[in-house]
Parts: C-alpha cells; structure tokens; sequence
C-alpha cells in the first residue's frame, strides 16, 4: 500500500509494559567528539585548584548545558523539513551525552526515539473521532458458540488525512480513520488489516511517520549538531570556571 509519502508506514504500537505502548523502533545512530582538548582540560584544572569539587561542578554544568543546547537544535533542525511541533519532536527523542576526561573531554552523541503517530504531525486529522453516517460497514466483534464470527453493522470513521513534510499538503487516506483507544486514551490514526486479533476482533495498525534520527537524516546533520555541543560546552566551561572563582554558587 502506498502512503504517498515515503516516510509513512502502518505498523503495529510495541507494548512497553502494562497498557504502555510506542511506536515501533527505527534504529539510532551516534557521533564521538572532541569536546575539549588536554590543554583546555588542564587550564580548567589549575584554575580551580583550590575550588572544592571545581572541576567536577564545572563540568557537570558545562555536560548539562551542552545536551539542553543539542536538544533544542535538534528540534529545529527537524522542522526546518518536517511538519511537527517542537514539543512533539521532544517527546520522541532521546539524547544522551556521554563523556570521558581521557586526553581531554571525549564526548558521544547518542540519538535515538521510536517512530512517531502520524497523528502527531501537524496537520493531521480529523481533530477526535468522527464517523462517516452514509455508510455502514460489519465490523467483528467477537465469537458465537457454534465458533463463527459475530459481527455488527457500524458507521466506518471518516477518512483521515495527514502529512509529514512541509512541502507537502495532506493527504487523504481512504482506509484509514481517527481512534481513541479505551485502554490508554492514545488517539492516532489507524487502518484494519484484514485479520483478527488473539481475541477475534478486527485488527487495526497505527500510522506513523518517520522517528526523530530518522528525520536527522544524515550524519552530515548528526555532525553538525555534535560540533554546537562542542561550542556550548567549551564556552560554558570556561563560564563556570570564572562563575566558581568568583564564589557563585549556583553553579552544581
């Protein structure tokens, strides 16, 4: 089936535990860099020689705030290209920043997230759950006691649209339609397959769009992104260490 959209896919919801799900895994990809060298390590060092825990603190702020920085860069590098808010792009993301203090600071960037609902992207609709009252169609519900299928006449959703990129306007999808699921009360936008579930009722699979290192796209854009943590934390660095030599406290 084709979505018109390449990064548009109906997959099944992965259970995380309990009623918890997500959307399926896309993979993640990470970059190391040199976030500061032997020499601006040492300078540090000496600076706050007499600073209980000085470089510790420094570089504990400096870490935070270089992976606040990547975070919001990475967010509006996603929606130069794609359709989706900065708090959608940030629920789905996970960036880590690990560091070792071996021949200066090593830093890795570690991008990873699920794919995300195309539900979520703007545009998409409709808003809630609507139905289309000129038609009926039988939906199963269950089982009889002779072991045939129980079915019901139903009103099917209306057709809901969506897109993912900004050049794109949305599009409609026939087959597909806005649901609340009663158990965890996530809306998405969903389509039947044309099975059963263990239970015998129709099976349904949600609409994602592309994950957040997906839609990152290149290492050329990881890199990039890698490069304005390094330049966050080399200033920063240096802020806190003048921060603690002149006693501000707020530094942790």
């Amino acid at each position: 089936m084709s979505f018109g959209e390449k990064d548009i896919s109906r997959e099944a919801r992965v259970r995380v535990k309990g009623n918890q799900f997500q959307g399926p895994s896309s993979g993640s990809y990470g970059v190391h860099v040199t976030a500061a060298d032997g020499d601006a390590l040492a300078w540090a060092e000496r600076m706050l020689e007499g600073v209980p825990n000085g470089m510790e603190k420094a570089l504990y702020s400096a870490i935070n705030r270089a992976s606040a920085h990547i975070r919001s860069a990475s967010a509006k590098a996603v929606r130069e290209r794609y359709a989706i808010s900065a708090a959608n792009v940030r629920a789905e993301e996970t960036v880590t920043v690990a560091c070792t203090y071996q021949n200066g600071v090593q830093a890795y960037v570690h991008f990873a997230g699920n794919r995300i609902p195309l539900y979520r992207f703007d545009g998409a609709g409709p808003a809630q759950p609507a139905y289309d009252t000129s038609r009926w169609v039988p939906v199963r519900i269950g089982v009889l006691a002779n072991g045939e299928g129980k079915w019901r006449m139903v009103h099917p959703g209306a057709a809901a649209y969506g897109h993912v990129l900004k050049s794109t306007a949305p599009k409609q999808f026939q087959n597909a339609f806005v649901a609340k699921m009663g158990s965890t009360g996530h809306t998405g936008i969903f389509e039947r397959t044309g099975g059963m579930t263990s239970s015998n009722l129709d099976e349904i699979e949600e609409l994602f769009g592309p994950s957040v290192p997906q839609m990152l796209g290149s290492q050329e854009v990881a890199e990039k992104l890698a490069g304005e943590a390094v330049e966050s934390f080399e200033k920063n660095l240096n802020q806190y260490v003048y921060a603690l030599l002149n006693g501000f406290v707020g530094v942790r």
